[in-house]
């Protein structure tokens, strides 16, 4: 196991009788907005007071017996401390791991590590697995679950296509995020799905989700909390950008 640890750097009174009962509701709450800083350099002082940053902290390559693990290597500029702490992890696809009760153990000692490494009040496990290798997804947010305070909430991402099956809601999680982009072959039926208006199958995934700035969706349900993920570093006419997008959907 390699681990560098490294840490983030922050009219009248009458007139409202005289208009349509549609004119006279309030609008909704806009969402509230979580950026993804992923690894790359990023400077995100720019950001509005209400936006939330989502840092990744470590990585996790599973790979044969054993696992490579490191801190971010990136500097992170903000004004304000992130609102959540990603770990990465992902399979070896050359090698793929031998899942002993040993090798989760030390994984699970790195992702406690790398949760606990940038203090933050939320802990995101990001972890796209083939379903033959849904046992070890599992077993990772049960020991992450375990191993966090019962005060902190624990959020995962998801394979958009993962939330119209039935088995997320059995995780121990508090948030599931599906991710409404790189969708693979499923992107037409699934965009098309949420576009006119429907939802996903599984109600577990219904209380956030994750849009790309480069690659726009008309339209997605309202009342989540919305992650944004950039293929490259963030600048501020990117994310204006995207947060037009977003508000043009309520």
């Amino acid at each position: 196991m390699r681990i560098a640890r490294s840490a983030a750097r922050r009219l009248s009174p009458l007139l409202p009788l005289l208009l349509p009962a549609a004119a006279c509701t309030p609008a909704s709450p806009p969402p509230r907005l979580i950026v993804w800083a992923w690894e790359r350099p990023e400077d995100l002082r720019f950001l509005p007071p209400d936006a939330e940053i989502a840092v990744q902290t470590g990585f996790i390559e599973l790979a044969g017996d054993g696992f490579t693990a490191r801190g971010r290597r990136y500097p992170l500029r903000t004004d304000r401390p992130p609102s959540t702490a990603v770990v990465h992890l992902q399979i070896d696809d050359r090698d793929p791991p031998r899942w002993t009760p040993a090798l989760r153990a030390r994984v699970a000692a790195a992702v406690r590590h790398f949760a606990r490494i940038v203090p933050t009040p939320r802990v995101q496990i990001d972890f796209e697995v083939r379903r033959s290798q849904r046992q070890i997804l599992i077993d990772v947010l049960d020991d992450a679950r375990a191993g966090l305070p019962r005060a902190v909430p624990l959020s995962m991402t998801a394979i958009a296509s993962w939330c119209q099956e039935d088995w997320l809601s059995r995780l121990p999680v508090d948030e599931i995020v599906p991710m409404l982009f790189r969708m693979g072959r499923g992107d037409p039926a699934i965009r098309a799905r949420i576009e006119g208006g429907g939802d996903w199958s599984d109600p577990a995934c219904r209380k956030a989700l994750a849009i790309s700035a480069d690659t726009p969706i008309a339209r997605a349900p309202a009342g989540r909390r919305i992650y944004l993920f950039a293929p490259r570093s963030w600048t501020p006419s990117t994310f204006n950008a995207v947060r037009s997008q977003v508000e043009q959907w309520r």
